[in-house]
């Protein structure tokens, strides 16, 4: 679907709808990009985020919702979930648990990491509105491939969201 399609479909439907339209099952070339991310540079990233948390905590990824149809070729790139996602989770973790009681409360509190891209419910570059940490669930909520290089302000939304609640 071309982003012209893509733009009137969002602006002239409804934002649940818009969305399901615009997220649909990823195309075999989509899937095995995704496969391939998620064999080899997300192993190395979920292995910077358990070190960074201090212990394994689960990480699931809505993959569907976060691979934009028709962008396959950059999935494997840094500035497409790399540098939006994981980057910004493991350093936030990284910086609570630089101290005992950062630490600990991490191992008692954060039960789980969602991380999806629902376009209806979205705060562009607002991150903080993005992040949520819920009864033990950590939800982050970034369009995929925008504005890369604010892997600082990210980092910072994540740290904040997590430390109001522990």
């Amino acid at each position: 679907m071309s982003f012209i399609c893509r733009t009137l479909l969002a602006v002239a439907l409804p934002c649940g709808l818009a969305s399901s339209l615009l997220h649909a099952a990823p195309t075999a070339v989509e899937q095995a990009a995704i496969s391939s991310y998620q064999q080899s540079v997300f192993q190395a990233q979920l292995k910077d985020i358990h070190h960074s948390a201090g212990f394994a905590v689960p990480v699931e990824v809505d993959w569907d919702s976060i691979a934009l149809p028709g962008q396959a070729a950059h999935y494997g790139t840094d500035d497409y979930w790399t540098n939006v996602y994981f980057v910004p989770l493991a350093e936030a973790l990284d910086m609570l648990t630089s101290y005992d009681l950062g630490r600990q409360a991490m191992k008692d509190k954060l039960k789980r990491i969602v991380i999806r891209y629902d376009a209806s419910d979205s705060a562009a570059h607002d991150y903080r509105r993005a992040v949520a940490f819920e009864s033990g669930v950590l939800s982050i909520n970034f369009r995929p491939a925008s504005a890369a290089g604010q892997i600082e302000e990210r980092t910072e939304a994540i740290q904040s969201s997590l430390e109001t609640a522990l």
